[in-house]
């Protein structure tokens, strides 16, 4: 707070001043501003954390003023202990700040908030597998331990849970570990402890079934054992199982006593009982005679003989074996009547059967009749079939061929033997004459009569042929092909193509395709090269395809006409330079059209050709313009307009500026046209509009040239 005296000074440039003075009474009323905002220095933090609440403490808000420093005051410092967490607590401070004049600003508080939110660490025993009569308490098998960040003493507690395994003596306990910090903190692990019966159940009896071998009618009745186990039950089942002998009355029984405890473990105890059987059958009835003679046709079934045997039942077979002779009808059988009880044991009986067979068969089918064929349809040989008094006869055929004036012309001799089993035959012979009379066919398909155009004439068919006798490589074929096209001559013509066909025995057929030929066109393209108007003739003919014929006509479709085209010689040098015609102008387009005909249709080839100026040099020099020196303009026709001239061609542009005598100007052009006829722009001098006689002088820049400006005296004459 002050006051405060400002003089001001005036001061003109002669160095004279004059002043004034004001006095400012000068206060300070504004506060202190606090630029922390509300709550950034507010922190939460774990009791554990000595760190981090440090820096919270070390935390402090900033102000400014207007007008002067500020200063920091601790208004208050309060802790509020966690009534439910003895290691949790919230600290408040609260803060102001003064200025030099004694300005207070508003109160700033920090709130930080100790917490315990950490849960104590657990050591727990090992997991492990008990017996089922262990004792299973903590005692045996460990207690946990805990450690927490801020309490020295969490407590720690257990609870145990059982799940049932598969039987009584096996079980798995849970042992669920906790631990609690002051603050309420838990945590829980579990302990796991494997409860297991691996004891089997022992047999009461103090003798147990012996092995033991009796007759199959004398087999003992199972024993009923009991037992018991050390984890609780025992039962004890009964299993017989029959393990086959070499016959059904030679066996084994093996008996098996099994004690299972609750948890399945088992104790067993095998009685193997042998059971055997000795004595063979007898037959019952009267046994057939031992030898007999008999037909094959009239050999007779085997007896039915029965038996008895002394420890159950027996079965009687009967098996014949053949001993052959000359053929498969004469023949000895060996009849054997074979009595077998249960256990294989046997009696046999053998009758001797001697067999005979003299009769020849008989055809039971329609005979074939002698026939005349086609070589492509011979008939298969008929199956014909035939029988025999003493068992089956077999059929055969074979063909003898007499050869006729042919390959397929033959006659076959067709012969069937019926043979029984002794090789007793009958045979039938049919004649069968075969002949040929039919020519080759194509088994090609193709178009006889065809409309096409000469530009896509089809390749000629490769057409294969078949004969109903002769094999394919015994058929001649001759082909031919006839054209009524002729070159030069643009009309349609026809192609006709010819195969004649033969087999072996000269049956012979003649096959065509006629094509219909249209006269189209072929056109091909050539770019020729560029080629500079100066150069000379072309001779148009060495631009064709060397394959293409050089007595047809050319034609000029497109380009300049002042160039000449005389038959086949093209002359470009009559052409002359033109503002639309100047060296790297692009030059002109040229399109030529040669006709002609070649390979059976009417070719067309199109040249295109670009005619420039390129190699011609411009006189574009100072040397080469020509500037008007008099101007006359009186209708004449003679120096009606100034004229600049010689470089007419080179595109550049003029800027023109004439002057008279007294070097006013008169005339003045930037892009001049020669067109200027000494006109002027002032109606009070000269005659109809035109300057004065007299001599003038010209100022010429040609633009873009490389070139100096050209000046002069010009002479004007209007009267």
């Amino acid at each position: 707070n002050g006051a405060v005296t400002v003089t001001f000074t005036a001061t003109d440039e002669c160095g004279l001043t004059s002043t004034t003075t004001a006095t400012y009474l000068i206060k300070d009323t504004e506060a202190p501003i606090v630029e922390t905002t509300a709550g950034d220095l507010d922190r939460t933090v774990e009791c554990s954390d000595a760190s981090a609440l440090t820096t919270a403490l070390s935390l402090a808000p900033t102000a400014t003023d207007d007008c002067s420093a500020t200063v920091l005051n601790l208004v208050s410092d309060i802790v509020n202990q966690d009534t439910d967490c003895p290691n949790g607590y919230v600290q408040i401070r609260t803060w102001n700040f003064t200025d030099s004049c004694g300005n207070t600003s508003d109160n700033f508080t920090q709130t930080i908030t100790v917490v315990d939110t950490t849960a104590p660490e657990l050591i727990l025993p090992p997991n492990v597998s008990a017996e089922c009569s262990d004792d299973l308490s903590p005692a045996s098998y460990g207690t946990a331990t805990a450690t927490d960040n801020c309490d020295d003493n969490p407590s720690v507690t257990f609870s145990d849970a059982i799940t049932e395994g598969n039987c009584v003596g096996s079980y798995t306990i849970t042992r669920t570990w906790s631990t609690t910090d002051a603050c309420g903190n838990t945590f829980a692990a579990d302990q796991i402890i494997t409860v297991s019966d691996t004891t089997a159940p022992e047999f009461d009896q103090a003798e147990l079934p012996e092995n033991i071998t009796v007759e199959c009618n004398a087999i003992p009745e199972a024993v009923a054992l009991t037992a018991t186990d050390n984890c609780g039950d025992a039962t004890v089942t009964f299993e017989e199982t029959i393990t086959n002998g070499n016959c059904p009355s030679n066996y084994t029984i093996t008996r098996t006593y099994t004690a299972t405890d609750n948890c399945g473990i088992t104790n067993t105890h095998i009685q193997t009982i042998t059971v055997q059987d000795t004595t063979a059958p007898t037959f019952v009835e009267t046994l057939p005679a031992t030898n007999i003679v008999v037909e094959c046709n009239n050999v007779p079934e085997a007896e039915t003989l029965t038996a008895t045997d002394n420890c159950g039942s027996a079965t009687v077979t009967v098996e014949d074996v053949r001993t052959d002779g000359d053929c498969d009808s004469n023949y000895t059988l060996a009849r054997t009547w074979t009595a077998t009880d249960a256990c294989g044991l046997t009696t046999t009986h053998t009758q001797i059967i001697t067999v005979q067979d003299t009769t020849a068969p008989t055809f039971t089918s329609d005979l074939p009749s002698n026939i005349t064929v086609e070589c492509d349809a011979i008939p298969d040989a008929e199956t014909l079939t035939a029988t025999d008094n003493c068992g089956d006869a077999t059929v055969t055929s074979a063909d003898a061929i007499t050869n006729g004036d042919c390959p397929n012309n033959y006659i076959i001799a067709r012969t069937w033997t019926a043979t029984d089993a002794c090789g007793l035959t009958t045979t039938h012979t049919q004649l069968i004459t075969v002949q040929d009379t039919k020519a080759p066919l194509p088994t090609t398909s193709y178009d006889e009569n065809l409309e096409v155009s000469c530009t896509d004439i089809p390749e000629i068919p490769e057409l294969e042929f078949e004969d109903n006798c002769s094999s394919n490589s015994n058929i001649i074929v001759v082909f031919n092909e006839t054209s009524t096209y002729q070159e030069g001559v643009f009309e349609d013509y026809q192609i006709v193509r010819t195969w004649t066909v033969r087999d072996e025995c000269n049956n012979e057929a003649v096959y065509t395709q006629t094509l219909d030929v249209i006269l189209d066109e072929e056109i091909f393209n050539i770019v020729a090269p560029d080629w500079c108007f100066e150069e000379g003739v072309i001779d148009m003919n060495t631009l064709i395809p060397g394959d293409i014929n050089t007595n047809g006509t050319w034609e000029m479709i497109e380009g300049d006409t002042n160039a000449t085209l005389t038959q086949n010689i093209f002359d470009p040098s009559t052409l002359e330079l033109s503002l639309d015609f100047l060296p790297d102008s692009g030059g002109i387009n040229y399109l030529f059209r040669y006709t002609t005909t070649h390979d059976g249709c009417i070719s067309i080839t199109e040249v295109t050709m670009n005619v420039h100026a390129d190699c011609v040099v411009l006189p574009c020099g100072e040397k080469d313009v020509e500037i008007s020196t008099a101007l006359t303009p009186n209708g004449d026709a003679y120096n009606e307009t100034f004229e600049i001239a010689g470089i007419d061609l080179c595109g550049f542009t003029y800027q023109v500026q004439i002057y008279n005598r007294w070097g006013a100007l008169v005339f003045e052009s930037d892009d001049y046209q020669n067109d200027w006829d000494g006109s002027s722009s002032k109606s009070a001098v000269g005659a109809a509009g035109k300057v004065p006689n007299g001599t003038y002088y010209y100022i010429i820049k040609i633009k873009d040239s490389g070139l100096p400006p050209f000046t002069g005296p010009l002479y004007i004459g209007t009267k």
